[in-house]
């Protein structure tokens, strides 16, 4: 391979490399602009056309863009819609049906309704499921009605509902294009400025550097996703198994960018300068350090020099009432099947994930829920709610949660926490 035939093909790597990275930047950076979900009067039109007359649950905004339930990679932000299953919603492909009428006749377009065959649960019942998904300008809606007969009365039956996505707004191809003709060119003379700021003896270990960003930047391309309508966007291997490779990859070109700029005459001026004055520039950043760090520590002695003495669940701050962390509180003396059934009761709710049982007095979310994060008298120990934290899946499901958890036996208090 000839000289040039080789500085082409590194030339055309790079800027495939920045032209990927730039389109990430643009498309991410779009959906910034994204709108809102529904919410007021459009939200309850909503609710009404899909289940008029029941008590709907859920609903609120979402992050334009969230974390997988088991936090492998991202997919679009959506939110939850649902009621409890009642007489009606349990003939799964009727009410199903009825939904997806009074949805098309309010201007969805409906897509791949289907009604599953009842499938034999192992246990006892069988499972039925209906589903479809609908699309209308800037929105995208997935229905599903599923119901487990033959259930015990504190296991969850399943529900009907439907999750709701915004549609990616128009100019996110636009910004896609324009991020990725942008990071082409500006990789491409960062490249060249790079390549000439250097020692001939160094050009082909750069040349080396740049090929290794492009290879590491290959897992990015790996998009993650469920087989949903609006599953993982197309970078999202930026955030699963590319995100590792992507970060090295910035990483070799960070220095080899810092190469280049250390090789300018101002770099070398300035670096004169600060080993001529060291002991300035030392002091310099051991005061700006000193300035960071002390009033955090200082805070920090001064929440745990605080007398404390609680008595009982701590109350809910303001700043919390629109929180998605929930501590459940149940007493001390609970027995084992009590604190099973709030476990079961979490679960048939659909707001969040299953809770964690808090209860050593000595461990860091005891002593931060009762004392700041300072020892907990042994004194008030014994007196001092064990608790379930769990984080909700959305604000507005907190409902859902309360009415599922009140009048069962243990429970003490709900509170939402702000940690």
């Amino acid at each position: 391979m000839t000289r040039r035939i080789r500085i082409i093909v590194v030339a055309v790597l790079i800027a495939l490399a920045g032209a990927w990275v730039g389109a990430f930047a643009g498309s991410r950076l779009a959906l910034e602009f994204t709108p809102d979900l529904p919410s007021g009067a459009a939200a309850e039109e909503l609710r009404f056309t899909a289940f008029p007359g029941l008590r709907v649950y859920g609903g609120g905004n979402a992050p334009i863009i969230e974390p997988f339930g088991d936090g492998e990679g991202v997919k679009y932000g959506s939110v939850g819609y649902w009621v409890k299953h009642t007489e009606a919603t349990r003939n799964v492909a009727a009410y199903s049906a009825g939904v997806r009428d009074r949805l098309a006749a309010a201007g969805w377009d409906i897509h791949d309704y289907r009604v599953v065959e009842p499938e034999p649960l192992v246990d006892a019942g069988a499972e039925y499921d209906a589903r479809f998904w609908a699309t209308r300008p800037g929105l995208v809606l997935s229905f599903s009605d599923h119901y487990w007969s033959g259930r015990q009365s504190y296991d969850s039956n399943g529900a009907a509902g439907f999750e709701l996505w915004r549609q990616p707004p128009a100019g996110v191809t636009a910004a896609t294009w324009g991020g990725a003709a942008a990071g082409a060119l500006l990789v491409l003379i960062l490249a060249v400025w790079v390549h000439r700021s250097a020692h001939p003896p160094a050009r082909g270990l750069l040349k080396v550097g740049a090929v290794t960003c492009f290879v590491l930047l290959l897992p990015s391309t790996l998009r993650p996703g469920e087989e949903t309508p609006m599953d993982s966007p197309w970078w999202g291997g930026f955030y699963d198994l590319g995100r590792g490779p992507a970060v090295l990859a910035a990483i070799v070109a960070g220095v080899m960018i810092l190469y280049a700029v250390a090789r300018r005459p101002a770099v070398h001026t300035l670096a004169r300068g600060i080993v001529q004055h060291r002991r300035i520039a030392g002091a310099t950043v051991l005061v700006a350090l000193l300035a960071a760090v002390l009033p955090w520590a200082l805070s920090g002695t001064a929440a745990t020099a605080q007398p404390c003495h609680p008595t009982g669940p701590p109350p809910e701050s303001p700043e919390a009432r629109d929180g998605t962390h929930v501590k459940i509180f149940v007493s001390n003396t609970s027995t084992p099947q009590e604190r099973a059934l709030v476990d079961a009761a979490i679960f048939r709710s659909n707001a969040g994930s299953l809770g964690e049982l808090i209860w050593q007095p000595d461990s860091e979310g005891f002593r931060q829920t009762y004392c700041g994060g300072g020892k907990v008298p042994a004194a008030a120990v014994a007196t001092l709610p064990y608790y379930f934290d769990m984080d909700l899946a959305n604000a507005a499901t907190y409902p859902a949660l309360t009415d599922e958890l009140q009048g069962l036996a243990g429970v003490v208090a709900v509170r939402r926490s702000p940690n």
